[in-house]
């Protein structure tokens, strides 16, 4: 899920730097405490001690300071202390002050053990020397809940706690060992297992199991021969997030308002696909009427030409004698009566117009071409298209899995790069380094490659889809100009050419109809007998000839035009379909993507983001275990080591020699209880919680 990547941003990019050091402001004294606690192998508690750095930076000769600590002594110095209950004043002599005492204090962040062989849980003492399938889990839970106000509502939160947890596991004793959460480094005849949990951090998110799964253990499995374990050891810091790693916040309320005149513009557009959509409708409609007004005609004027050719030849059979005059004025009078044209005739000569004032392409081409001209995007909508363009074009999850992908496979360091690494580590390095030193130190290495080499190429990738998205959006919107300009300019100069062709194809026809009906009646009463009849008769047979010819060039032309109505019917209908497609489609883009992200930033997004602002702050507020006056300021990290597990006859010597002692918490060249923290956070846990999520 998308909110998965947040998370991982905001906690994986600031754990490496809260882990390096504190930055504090200048206070009358800094006061910085390490709480070691001894579990025994179980994970029960039964010594802690509290080693404690005061830093005196203001050079100060005398110090007061609030401790509840018992046995206090001081270990790095001959700095001596007056004590009223609580109260502490050290004669530091402008010296730093460095003390340690013991506490009977519950730890913010309890560890319960848990062994397992074959499935079966045991204690400690039960497990140790047997051989199988063993399962250690480490189970912490944080005891700091705090109750606090997110937008309004409130909310159980606990102290951004992390653990780092590590030990040493013999590997002529262990096979196939496994760590959740972790790294497991093989150096040959020993492995070191780092896993890494933070309790309290899901509920303090407010994240479901089904978005991400934030550990509160670590489990470690192996194929065990009289299994035995180091002691387990656990670092645990409140330092997550700082005030500084919230600047990735800072623009927050500028997307906000970004991200709502994304979803107005959007459904400007989604209406104006439907008023698209509303007009090819009424243009297909058009479409189809017209066509079915020319098939109409087409049919009606093959009738009337079949009729007139058969009248004609009727005519050209008539024997018959002469007309007489009573004949012929009836003739006459129907003659001049039939001078008008009906109102079928009209429609004929209307249809036959029409048809003889179809444009030309040519005269199609230069109209388009003017309208084209006239139909370029203007600066202002070239800008709206080019930025709705580029908020579309967002990689995909599968785009970024595959670019990120292959950036991994060419980042890998050469066998040259790895030797160059060790060598300069080695140079600023006082012993020889391990190989498992080494190991650590290439894969810190390598790891820096491939998440440099990541980012440059989605980078890359998202700015190339930004630049595709706008080149087709641009190429789109003027295709569409362009032809909804020429089509209503072709479609308007045909009406007028249409509308003039009828207008004269009805004056001239009329005027001829009344000349001939004159004309015709005329000769009819001028002439008599078998003359007038042949003369009448040729006259009609020439005529019904010459309009029978034009009913078939009229036939003819109807055809035409017919075939014609119907490509423009199925053209407009394609039209009107592709219009219904854009429409749903906007529509569908609209409400289950541009809708889904904008209420998912202005819901989810919201409330994580005030969520870590407020863990902020609590890990800001936890800086002490003991005591601590306000006008001072902490930092305290705990280390809680369990016992080892050792067979039967080495368990009374294991724990007698396990016992933390202050000769132990200050002896500098114990460097597995002082380096083991930084060198799991620095070297390889980092790179873990990274990828991890």
């Amino acid at each position: 899920m998308k909110n998965n990547k947040v998370i991982s941003k905001v906690i994986s990019g600031t754990l490496l730097c809260s882990m390096v050091g504190y930055t504090l402001p200048v206070f009358a004294y800094t006061k910085d405490e390490t709480v070691y606690s001894k579990l025994d192998s179980d994970g029960n508690n039964y010594k802690t001690i509290v080693s404690t750095h005061i830093k005196n930076t203001e050079n100060a000769d005398l110090i007061n300071d609030l401790s509840d600590l018992l046995n206090v002594k001081n270990t790095s110095g001959d700095e001596t202390y007056t004590q009223d209950g609580n109260k502490f004043v050290w004669n530091a002599n402008k010296n730093d002050i460095y003390y340690q005492g013991e506490s009977s204090k519950e730890l913010p962040i309890e560890c319960n053990v848990k062994y397992e062989l074959d499935g079966k849980e045991l204690f400690a003492n039960e497990i140790a020397g047997k051989s199988g399938k063993v399962k250690i889990t480490l189970q912490y839970t944080n005891k700091e809940e705090r109750t606090v106000d997110i937008n309004g509502k409130k909310v159980k939160m606990y102290v951004p706690f992390v653990v780092v947890a590590g030990t040493i596991i013999e590997n002529e004793n262990a096979r196939n060992i496994e760590v959740s959460s972790g790294k497991v480094v093989d150096d040959g005849s020993k492995t070191v297992v780092v896993g890494m949990a933070m309790p309290g951090l899901q509920e303090s998110l407010g994240l479901s199991d089904d978005e991400v799964e934030i550990p509160s253990n670590v489990e470690i499995t192996m194929d065990a021969t009289n299994f035995e374990t180091s002691s387990i050891m656990s670092y645990v810091t409140p330092k997550v997030l700082e005030e500084d790693d919230l600047k990735v916040f800072d623009n927050l309320d500028e997307i906000y308002g970004q991200v709502n005149t994304l979803q107005t513009s959007m459904n400007q557009i989604q209406d104006g696909a439907n008023t698209l959509k509303d007009g090819t409708t009424e243009l297909a409609t058009g479409a189809n009427t017209l066509k079915d007004g020319v098939t109409t005609a087409y049919n009606g004027a093959q009738t009337i030409s079949s009729e007139v050719a058969k009248s004609t030849q009727s005519l050209k059979n008539d024997k018959s004698e002469a007309l007489d005059s009573k004949t012929l004025e009836s003739i006459k009078q129907q003659a001049a009566a039939s001078s008008k044209l009906t109102e079928e005739q009209k429609a004929q000569i209307k249809a036959q117009a029409q048809t003889s004032a179809v444009l030309t392409e040519e005269q199609k081409s230069q109209i388009k071409a003017q309208a084209a001209e006239k139909a370029k995007l203007t600066d202002a909508q070239k800008a709206q298209i080019i930025d709705t363009a580029k908020k579309g074009a967002v990689l995909t999850k599968d785009q970024e899995t595959q670019i990120t992908e292959k950036a991994k496979e060419g980042a890998q360091l050469t066998e040259k790069q790895q030797a160059a690494i060790i060598t300069n580590a080695q140079a600023n390095y006082p012993t020889t380094l391990t190989d498992a030193e080494k190991a650590l130190l290439i894969a810190t290495a390598q790891s820096t490659a491939t998440q440099t080499a990541v980012n440059t190429a989605l980078a890359t990738a998202e700015n190339t889809a930004k630049q595709t998205a706008v080149a087709t959006a641009l190429n789109v919107a003027q295709q569409v100009a362009i032809q909804t300009a020429e089509t209503t300019a072709v479609e308007t100069a045909q009406q007028i050419a249409t509308q003039t062709a009828v207008t004269t194809a009805l004056t001239t026809a009329q005027r001829t109809a009344t000349t001939t009906a004159m004309q015709t009646s005329t000769t009819v009463a001028k002439q008599v007998g078998n003359q007038a009849k042949r003369t009448f008769t040729s006259q009609v047979v020439s005529q019904m000839n010459t309009l029978g010819n034009g009913l078939n060039q009229l036939t003819s032309g109807l055809s035409e035009l017919n075939n014609g109505a119907a490509t423009l019917a199925d053209g407009t209908n394609q039209v009107n379909d592709g219009a219904t497609t854009l429409a749903e489609g906007i529509k569908t883009f609209n409400e289950e993507g541009i809708k889904k992200v904008c209420n998912y930033i202005n819901g989810d997004v919201k409330d994580l983001t005030t969520r870590v602002e407020k863990l902020t702050d609590l890990s800001k507020d936890y800086n002490n275990f003991t005591m601590l006056d306000g006008e001072n300021d902490g930092e305290v990290k705990f280390i809680m080591i369990a016992d080892a597990v050792k067979k039967q006859e080495d368990n009374e010597r294991n724990k007698e020699e396990a016992v933390l002692s202050t000769n132990v918490i200050n002896d500098e060249n114990k460097w597995y209880i002082w380096k083991f923290p930084e060198l799991c956070i620095f070297f390889e846990f980092w790179k873990f919680f990274y990828n991890y999520w």
